[in-house]
């Protein structure tokens, strides 16, 4: 591994605006990070600051993960598209763009009715793919995990996280088999989920003014 370089009190910490933990720890009790992620922990590090680290040392999985458990999963789901987008050729099949599609119709109109049926979208696509593993993150955003006319089963505590990382990690290695090249399009990624956690999302002016 390079050296960490990055003195947490003489460098601003790379801003990550709609993560609402104030320290990284924080973040990190949701997942299991790598031995080497919890070693680049300070104490009260925040988690554009850890993240900062995570890029310098080339721990491409960790940075993910943070970005998953870190942003609002709405948010969240949101980057996911994106990757799974880059990755998804013009020629998928109906069932990878109909997966996305749902994804895309639930970020607009995030109801029980388009929740359930990003997983029946999800269910068509496999979970082994993408856009299909991008369709059950949505599934697993809120709500019960049961069919509608039964007693509810809570979706689990951080299971959206894991999908959206699952996710966006799948995308990283659609572009291997090359080590350099799964880091790179892994790197991009971060930089889209930044983007994520700083801009405005398109249904912000909506609740502002709701």
């Amino acid at each position: 591994m390079a050296g960490t370089t990055l003195p947490p009190d003489t460098v601003d910490s790379l801003e990550l605006k709609k993560v609402e933990a104030e320290k990284a720890t924080e973040v990190l009790e949701r997942y299991e990070p790598s031995e080497a992620a919890t070693g680049l922990v300070k104490e009260d590090m925040t988690p554009g600051r850890l993240l900062e680290y995570l890029l310098h040392e080339g721990l491409m999985e960790d940075s993910l993960s943070l970005m998953a458990y870190g942003l609002p999963r709405r948010e969240a789901v949101w980057w996911a598209s994106q990757c799974v987008e880059i990755v998804t050729p013009e020629d998928a099949d109906a069932a990878a763009t109909d997966a996305i599609a749902a994804a895309k119709l639930w970020l607009e109109d995030p109801s029980d009715e388009n929740r359930r049926a990003a997983m029946v979208a999800a269910d068509a696509a496999t979970y082994e793919t993408p856009a299909g593993c991008l369709a059950l993150s949505v599934f697993f955003t809120e709500g019960s995990m049961a069919p509608a006319d039964c007693p509810d089963v809570p979706v689990g505590e951080g299971f959206c996280a894991r999908t959206v990382f699952a996710t966006v990690h799948m995308c990283s290695l659609v572009c291997g088999p090359d080590p350099a090249d799964m880091e790179k399009a892994a790197r991009d990624y971060v930089a889209l989920g930044i983007q994520v956690a700083n801009e405005p999302a398109p249904w912000d002016d909506e609740e502002a003014t709701a």
